[in-house]
């Protein structure tokens, strides 16, 4: 999940393979369900049904099947960094997460909260290590025996 807009959210599937790191908008957008009347109605129709520890709980097949001008796909070679924070997001009321992690590239950077029981902490490993494979791809051999 990412904030933007100040206090709304988009909900992503983000796959990550040797060249990019891409995300689909699964989700629009999610509240908790609260109050009375109208805006319990409103609250519920944009609330998470289902078992809230199951990433996939998160993902309506409809909004994944349909592009989405918020789609992403970030080029390994344009990441710079990766980071993991593992502390909680304010405003995520009862919607289990693992931290956050922060894809940083050239042109500034992508916050995506880990939603559901996920290691956060071995995704961004893993995402930084593919990065780094296919960044390190690029890189000349080294020169040996120069004269």
């Amino acid at each position: 999940m990412q904030y933007y807009g100040l206090i709304l959210n988009r909900t992503y599937l983000v796959a990550v393979d040797e060249s990019c790191n891409e995300g689909k908008v699964c989700r629009g957008l999610t509240a908790v369900e609260a109050g009375g009347g109208l805006t319990r109605y409103i609250t519920g129709q944009l609330a998470v049904h289902g078992d809230l520890n199951d990433p996939y709980s998160y993902i309506s097949d409809q909004k994944l099947a349909r592009p989405h001008n918020a789609d992403f796909s970030l080029s390994h070679s344009e990441i710079t960094g990766i980071t993991y924070n593992p502390k909680k997001k304010w405003g995520m009321g009862p919607y289990p997460h693992d931290g956050r992690i922060t894809i940083s590239t050239v042109n500034g950077q992508r916050e995506l909260i880990i939603l559901g029981t996920q290691p956060g902490k071995e995704i961004a490993e893993r995402i930084s290590e593919v990065t780094q494979r296919a960044n390190d791809s690029f890189k000349p051999p080294p020169r040996s025996g120069a004269a």
